[in-house]
């Protein structure tokens, strides 16, 4: 079983490389990490044994691992998302930023950027 971080970053990398894994890869690690689904459920669900879905969701995990390794693109991601926390901190030591627009159209678009 997963521990909420590892199923956590499991499931970001999914989001950044899934059109990266087959067709199968993603619909087992959907059922599994997505709709919550055992293996058991997973196995009957699509004719295979409850080992032989681990063994895909095990291979899957780590072919997401190697192409962010090769890629890095979690590591941006939670890169830009400190530097927007960042900004939101220095945003509120200013003096009095309702009064300024432009402060608070960088909100805006710190909002759009997470």
């Amino acid at each position: 079983m997963d521990l909420p971080e590892t199923r956590q970053r499991k499931i970001l990398l999914f989001d950044f490389y899934e059109n990266l894994l087959t067709q199968r890869q993603r619909e087992i690690f959907a059922l599994h990490y997505m709709d919550d689904c055992s293996l058991a459920e997973i196995g009957a669900a699509e004719g295979i044994t409850p080992q032989a879905a681990a063994d895909i969701l095990k291979r899957t995990a780590t072919r997401l691992e190697h192409y962010d390794k090769r890629l890095g693109l979690l590591a941006r991601h939670e890169n830009r998302l400190a530097d927007v926390q960042k900004i939101r901190l220095l945003l509120e030591e200013l003096d009095e930023p309702e009064q300024n627009p432009a402060i608070s159209q960088i909100r805006n678009l710190l909002e759009n950027l997470i």
